[in-house]
């Protein structure tokens, strides 16, 4: 099945969508549940979207060529964000988020894609959550968009897929870590991505001698918002109490291999053994716009002793 892989998600208690041209930010904000670049899959997914109890329309977004599909608009953050939130409670939309200003407007950072939920020995794996757009099929069968699964059997297929890795790690490999999830525009770790830092720190431990480099990266290189834990917080996968900041995506890829060193130090690990380093996007795997773009927002390790 052909999927194109559309970032969206809302950041706890935060706004955040891309930055607006000329850093100017628009009284508007829209509460999106999905996004597509087929129309006739915003179709059906706006009918869908009535079984949730919401009256949802779509726009196209020229810019970004997708097909938005949202359930409100409003001049007030606060209630944009509360009723993306509610959404996000109340439904399995887990990934609605708020957009800043107008759909015609072009943002700066290309909006970062999240990873699908992966089959258990995947190759690759994309790094962040997305919506997946149902294959073509009629506009008459609405029935067709799946719901999401269960958080629970979500995660318990990546901690199988990550138990099925292979621990050992060999000087001058570069080890992408497949399962590693960020919120969008975030350094802080979504909660499935605990199976694959535990197991680094498993790792780190098995090989007592051996040093690394932390490598991230992030797709495209336009400032934008960045959401960061504050100093010397240990809630690596939680939203509450971030601090939102504005910056480049080299300035995003280093908070986001900071944070994996950190977890790493927080259990165990001397923080003498790591090193970082932020590439931003100079080191895309696919255009920006590639429907497989999700696979540049990814954290690398590099064993150098």
């Amino acid at each position: 099945m052909k999927k194109v892989i559309v970032a969206i998600c809302l950041l706890g208690s935060h706004v955040f969508a891309p930055a607006q041209s000329g850093g100017v930010v628009p009284d508007n904000y829209i509460v999106v549940i999905g996004a597509f670049a087929i129309p006739e899959n915003a179709l059906r997914f706006t009918m869908n979207a009535k079984a949730y109890g919401l009256e949802a329309k779509s726009e196209f977004n020229k810019n970004r060529n997708l097909h938005y599909v949202y359930v409100m608009q409003s001049s007030n953050k606060g209630s944009a964000v509360a009723e993306a939130r509610r959404i996000r409670e109340a439904t399995p939309l887990k990934d609605t988020w708020v957009y800043v200003g107008r759909l015609t407007e072009i943002p700066g950072r290309i909006a970062e894609p999240v990873a699908e939920v992966p089959p258990v020995k995947p190759e690759p794996i994309p790094i962040e959550q997305p919506v997946e757009i149902p294959t073509e099929q009629p506009v008459n069968k609405p029935e067709s968009v799946a719901p999401p699964l269960p958080e629970q059997t979500r995660e318990e297929k990546i901690k199988e897929a990550v138990e099925s890795k292979p621990m050992a790690m060999k000087k001058g490999e570069v080890q992408r870590l497949d399962f590693i999830y960020f919120y969008r525009d975030a350094a802080v770790l979504r909660p499935e991505s605990r199976f694959e830092v535990d197991r680094l720190v498993q790792v780190m431990k098995s090989n007592p001698d051996e040093k690394i480099i932390i490598h991230g990266h992030t797709n495209g290189n336009a400032k934008g918002p960045i959401i960061r834990l504050p100093e010397g917080s240990n809630t690596f996968f939680s939203l509450e109490n971030t601090i939102e900041d504005f910056g480049s995506a080299a300035k995003l890829s280093e908070l986001r291999a900071q944070l994996i060193r950190d977890y790493l130090v927080a259990n165990g690990i001397d923080t003498g053994r790591m090193t970082i380093k932020a590439w931003g996007g100079k080191k895309p795997l696919y255009s920006v716009h590639d429907e497989k773009a999700e696979a540049n927002v990814r954290v690398e390790i590099e064993v150098v002793n």
